[in-house]
């Protein structure tokens, strides 16, 4: 089984700061249902480069960061983040397998997890209503994921993560 590469702690953070403010800046009205699930891709993202250091608990706290950050109940995003995490984690090994086609299904099937989860957490709050286009940022997320995976040099191509790097 692969160990994953090592990654520091700055740019662990660095990147979660980054989630979390593309997660919160304001879009126009039309396009703010396509944002991507940015924290979602962020999670995917580590785990499956650094699984040693990143897991469930660093992604609790990136949920609960939103959490805390966009107001409202503490916990929904922290909830689907960690489910997110633990499936990023059991499907790891056939992800790094995968096309990218295929690794883009996975991240959308992920991401609409955590959408679905966030749904069903807000709905004991009262907040029934379900915007008929809550998936779209599901789905640009998964257009996205080729973008976030694939980095300049080949070592820090996902495939490259595989292999003792």
């Amino acid at each position: 089984m692969s160990r994953g590469v090592a990654a520091t702690p700055a740019s662990l953070w660095f990147a979660a700061v980054a989630a979390l403010l593309l997660a919160v800046t304001p879009l126009p009205l039309w396009i703010a249902p396509a944002r991507p699930d940015w924290l979602t891709l962020l999670v995917v993202y580590w785990v499956l480069r650094a699984p040693r250091q990143v897991g469930m608990g660093f992604a609790w706290l990136l949920g609960l960061a939103l959490d805390a950050i966009c107001g409202g109940m503490l916990g929904p995003r922290a909830l689907a983040m960690s489910v997110v995490a633990y499936a990023a984690l059991v499907l790891r090994a056939r992800m790094l397998h995968h096309t990218l086609p295929q690794q883009m299904a996975e991240v959308f099937l992920l991401s609409a997890c955590a959408q679905l989860l966030l749904r069903w957490a807000q709905g004991f709050t009262g907040h029934t209503g379900v915007e008929s286009g809550f998936l779209m940022g599901s789905l640009t997320a998964a257009f996205c994921w080729p973008v976030v995976s694939m980095q300049v040099g080949s070592r820090r191509r996902l495939e490259a993560w595989d292999g003792a790097a």
